[in-house]
């Protein structure tokens, strides 16, 4: 298209140019051409000329137009333009990513027309950082464009917004688009941040029933159960046991839940639950929590640990050893020692060695055990 309308503004300066030089326009011009005599002025011969250079150009059009359909003849009369705004598009995302912002939206402004309006309106305010946008405007912005400013300003990692102003933003955001899940996700998040459990599990669970499949939000329903359970203490043991069911492999909530099980007297399932877990995870966490829960009866819990499930991680075979230190087996205790001492070596192992060879006055073998600690602690 930009060539058509270069050529009409040539003409258009030639007649000009005729018009204000009248004598040049009268100039007679003779041509000669294998016998013929042609005569003629140079008005007249530069009007023939372009009337049949613009013929040739015709006919060359309707028989383009015998064999394509009017819409293809019109994208080819603009492909010289769109062309160009291509390359400039092109080179506005070969900027921006290469080098960030750079000049890029100037450059996408200069391709505007190869995408639709809407798209262009978003792309410049995508490549934009968030604290350079304008505010939203519910009178001027489109639905799309406030979801996308808001999307953008409430992003993790950004800095420049108070809590205040991203509960504006995700509020703007889920009145345009109220199931937008990604906005329900983030105004959770906020709402833990400000301590509103309550609401922030209300929020995930229902975000959870409609997207099941979302593995991330059933953890974080987990968690935000495990802090409502310290302020509704009456109804923790109920939130406990969920979130537990939800996320079973998150240790702190599994340790709340013990604590919460033995508030409430049933030390049995509490004790069933750690040994449960211990045959799985190897977590010393855990040893430690069963160790509290069943030192008042070493004996009986041994002979309950005593068993090969339990000898397959360090945490369990840990557990055994401090059991049967404390039921009075020393010979098992301080074989399980010398056995985890030779594969999982640690300042806190020779620690309790030192501990047991003090116990029994055994001062030499004790100091040197103490020493082997510190030696490791330093290193």
């Amino acid at each position: 298209m930009i060539r058509i309308i270069i050529v009409l503004l040539c003409i258009a300066a030639v007649f000009i140019s005729l018009l204000v030089s009248p004598e040049l326009a009268n100039q007679r011009v003779r041509i000669e051409i294998l016998g013929w005599l042609f005569e003629t002025r140079t008005a007249m011969f530069i009007l023939l000329l372009i009337f049949a250079l613009g013929g040739l150009w015709l006919l060359q059009k309707l028989f383009d137009l015998s064999v394509n359909s009017p819409k293809q003849l019109w994208n080819n009369l603009r492909s010289g333009s769109r062309k160009r705004r291509e390359l400039r598009l092109q080179e506005a995302m070969d900027t921006w990513i290469d080098e960030g912002e750079g000049h890029s939206r100037k450059l996408l402004k200069r391709s505007k027309g190869i995408v639709p309006q809407w798209l262009h309106e978003a792309l410049l305010i995508w490549w934009d950082k968030p604290e350079h946008h304008p505010p939203i405007h519910d009178e001027k912005d489109s639905p799309q464009i406030i979801a996308l400013k808001a999307r953008l300003a409430t992003e993790p990692g950004q800095q420049h917004l108070s809590a205040e102003h991203r509960q504006q933003y995700l509020d703007a955001w889920l009145h345009v688009h109220p199931g937008a899940s990604l906005a329900l996700e983030r105004k959770a998040d906020l709402l833990g941040e400000t301590g509103d459990y309550a609401e922030q599990v209300r929020l995930l669970e229902d975000l959870f029933q409609r997207k099941k499949q979302v593995h991330h939000i059933k953890q974080k329903l987990a968690v935000a159960l495990q802090h409502l359970a310290k302020q509704d203490e009456a109804n923790a043991l109920a939130h406990l046991r969920k979130a537990h069911r939800l996320y079973p492999e998150h240790t702190d909530i599994l340790l709340s839940l013990v604590q919460a099980l033995q508030a409430s007297g049933d030390h049995q399932s509490a004790r069933r639950l750690l040994l449960d877990e211990l045959k799985q995870h190897d977590d010393m966490r855990l040893a430690q929590a069963a160790l509290a829960a069943l030192e008042q009866e070493p004996l009986q819990a041994f002979k309950k640990m005593d068993k090969p499930v339990y000898q397959k991680n360090r945490a369990g075979t840990w557990l055994r050893m401090q059991l049967a230190h404390k039921a009075g087996l020393t010979g098992i205790a301080d074989d399980s020692l010398h056995g985890l001492l030779s594969q999982h070596e640690s300042a806190d192992l020779w620690q309790l060695r030192g501990d047991w060879h003090a116990e029994k006055e055994q001062w030499q073998q004790a100091a040197e055990a103490y020493q082997k600690a510190n030696q490791l602690r330093q290193s």
